[in-house]
């Protein structure tokens, strides 16, 4: 008898008992950013696609069909498929914590974003992200006594700028929280460190989010009531009723919500280089009240039917000189404070076109580029947004600013860009 066919046939048979593999892709954002699984697939042909997307799976091949070559193949085919399917399922590590894992390690995050995402028109790609997570961030914070500026500094340091597959649709997972969300998990490579074997790859669960939205929530949630004893919480120290400042609040997440050393250091470096204190206005750094109101300009809102551009001055006799100049006259925007955030004014000489922003260095771009500086012109401040959008078809006239969700809207909907929100207003 031929021993070697008899035992390729066992090995064969044994494997046909299972039914169902899981298989990974490669979908790579940079050398130390998560990978995505794809979900557990029916058992299928070996492939390998353009993409080197591998799947893997067991065949009903008839014994006679096995040829002494394949032997060998078929074993360390299932030995990989073995190593594949142990998958860490572990929420919570040996002293209870939950388990955070960061796609990008603190010693090699920047203030830039990968290089992999372009850039939206003048707005940059970090204020592009900033604006999509800081209206949750802001309503968030303001009803659970923590800060926005570290939930978003967090959430900027642990996605890599919203560059990882983990943070990306359909995930939307900021923060590297594992385990499930109401039932809903994906499967991910992740770089994670030990004594015994440095850094290297596992493959885990992590929670999956329907928005960006549901996953700042669900790190309000983990700040708020994590607790391994009665009336303790784990994160307290981290809240504003219990801080002076967002430094504190990032001091007691040092060595809690990550290991690393500089963990600290660099959220504060992401909120101040980013001023992302502004969107903890609405509460005193103690966790207190409102503060007053405080008195508002209305803003007025103009349009030019030859060019399309949109025009806006807080100054009436402007406002009239503009009318009479064949701009049609469109009512109060919105109510803009006398005090906040300054909103810089530039003119593009060469398109006509006017451009606002409360970015520095957005504004000493467009300077560079041959825009006029002219001033502020009027204060970011309270509770209503301005949305910001982009015509990426339009010579002048490509930004629109707008307080109405129905306008933005519409707007998206014949090809504008959502750029987020722009400023605040009253």
């Amino acid at each position: 008898m031929d021993y070697k066919k008899l035992l390729c046939s066992v090995m064969l048979l044994g494997s046909l008992g299972t039914s169902t593999v899981v298989a990974y892709g490669d979908e790579t954002t940079d050398s130390t950013s998560t990978q995505e699984s794809s979900a557990v697939v029916e058992s299928s042909s070996s492939s390998i696609d353009s993409t080197g997307t591998q799947e893997t799976s067991t065949q009903k091949t008839s014994e006679l069909e096995i040829k002494e070559n394949v032997a060998t193949d078929s074993s360390e085919q299932i030995e990989s498929n073995s190593e594949i399917e142990a998958i860490d399922e572990e929420e919570f590590d040996a002293q209870g914590n939950l388990q955070f894992h960061h796609p990008i390690r603190f010693e090699d995050f920047t203030l830039e974003p990968p290089a992999f995402r372009a850039a939206r028109s003048t707005m940059s790609t970090q204020q592009v992200f900033i604006n999509q997570i800081a209206p949750s961030a802001k309503s968030l914070a303001s009803e659970n006594d923590l800060y926005a500026s570290v939930m978003i500094a967090q959430a900027i340091v642990e996605s890599g700028w919203g560059g990882s597959a983990l943070s990306q649709a359909p995930n939307y997972n900021l923060f590297g929280i594992k385990g499930d969300y109401k039932g809903q998990s994906v499967t991910m490579k992740t770089q994670e460190w030990s004594e015994k074997e440095g850094w290297h790859y596992v493959n885990a669960k992590f929670r999956k989010y329907p928005s960006y939205k549901e996953s700042l929530g669900d790190n309000v949630t983990v700040l708020k009531k994590t607790s391994f004893s009665t009336g303790i919480y784990f994160y307290s120290g981290a809240w504003k009723s219990n801080t002076k400042s967002y430094k504190d609040a990032t001091k007691w997440l040092t060595g809690r919500y990550a290991t690393a050393p500089n963990y600290g250091s660099t959220l504060n470096n992401v909120i101040e280089t980013y001023k992302l204190t502004q969107y903890d206005t609405g509460s005193n750094s103690s966790g207190g009240s409102n503060p007053a109101p405080v008195q508002t300009n209305a803003m007025y809102r103009l349009y030019n039917p030859n060019s399309g551009e949109h025009f806006y001055t807080a100054n009436a006799a402007e406002r009239d000189k503009v009318r009479k100049a064949g701009w049609r006259y469109e009512g109060i925007g919105w109510q803009a404070p006398r005090s906040g955030t300054p909103v810089y004014r530039l003119y593009n000489p060469n398109a006509g076109d006017h451009h606002y922003t409360t970015f520095a260095y957005e504004k000493n771009d467009l300077v560079k580029k041959g825009w006029r500086y002219e001033g502020i012109s009027w204060y970011s401040g309270g509770s209503k947004p301005l949305y910001r959008l982009y015509n990426p078809n339009a010579k002048a006239g490509s930004h629109h600013y707008t307080l109405l969700q129905s306008e933005r809207n519409n707007l998206i909907k014949q090809g504008w860009r959502n750029e987020g929100i722009g400023w605040y207003g009253q």
